[in-house]
């Protein structure tokens, strides 16, 4: 591992690494959300198309 390729202090990085880490739980948050209501939109117009609601 590289010891500071940009001259940051440990904070920094720490700092750097915690919004990474908070980016990432975000951002799959969202597509898993976003899936699932994605599914419940599909399986909701299979159902209506295969009773003829």
């Amino acid at each position: 591992m590289m010891d500071n390729p940009e001259g940051q202090t440990p904070e920094e990085e720490l700092k750097l690494a915690f919004a990474r880490m908070a980016g990432f739980v975000i951002g799959a948050g969202l597509l898993l959300l976003g899936g699932g209501i994605l599914l419940i939109l599909i399986a909701a117009a299979f159902f209506r198309f295969a009773y003829g609601g």
